[in-house]
């Protein structure tokens, strides 16, 4: 028996669900210790800050935590000016005006490096199943294209395949610095497309 294969696609759009934030504090000092000393110290403040605004303990995580020598390319080569050390805390929020806040907060009080937002989507969001539905539509009506330029019909489904492949999310901004005062910053979250595909072999039946 004849069979047809096709990959259907799906589109739809959603509201998201979180922002991810990751806030970067750093410190140098001609010491290794002394510097280490003062990473913490920034990492402390850090936690307190969100402590503050309200962001719950599970939902903040210790990303990453550096110590490395510091220096500067001169004429005479390589110099060595101490020690560098930063901490990174990553922050999932589901109220992105909240977010705005820490980030415009981290900025002033502890001149954090900001990076994000990442926005997104939950898996269990509607989105998903409209998605999908359009995929399979998608899929039976391209099958059924081909099978009536070929002089057949479509038949029983044979075979159902997601491959699970998703389009690249958008750029990440750089990180930035702000050592001014700044106002509350605004995060709009806009609208995301959720793609689903599908891979369906139908049997193809003479017409």
């Amino acid at each position: 028996m004849a069979t047809i294969t096709v990959r259907g696609h799906g589109t739809s759009t959603a509201q998201p669900d979180e922002v991810a934030i990751g806030l970067t504090v750093e410190a140098v000092r001609p010491r290794a210790a002394e510097v280490f000393v003062e990473a913490s110290r920034l990492a402390t403040e850090a936690a307190e800050l969100c402590d503050e605004l309200g962001v719950p303990a599970g939902r903040r995580t210790t990303s990453r935590i550096s110590l490395a020598e510091h220096g500067e390319h001169t004429s005479a080569g390589w110099q060595h000016r101490g020690y560098r050390a930063t901490s990174r805390i990553a922050v999932r929020l589901e109220n992105a005006e909240l977010a705005g806040r820490l980030v415009s907060e981290a900025a002033e009080r502890l001149e954090a490096r900001i990076d994000g937002p990442l926005w997104r989507v939950a898996h269990d969001n509607p989105a998903h199943s409209e998605a999908r539905r359009l995929a399979a539509a998608d899929a039976r009506s391209k099958a059924e294209e081909y099978a009536a330029a070929l002089g057949g019909r479509v038949g029983a489904i044979a075979s159902v395949v997601e491959p699970g492949s998703a389009p690249p999310g958008p750029p990440q901004p750089r990180a930035y610095v702000v050592h001014q005062e700044i106002s509350p910053m605004p995060l709009d979250a806009g609208e995301h497309e959720v793609v689903a595909e599908i891979d369906v072999t139908f049997r193809l039946e003479q017409g």
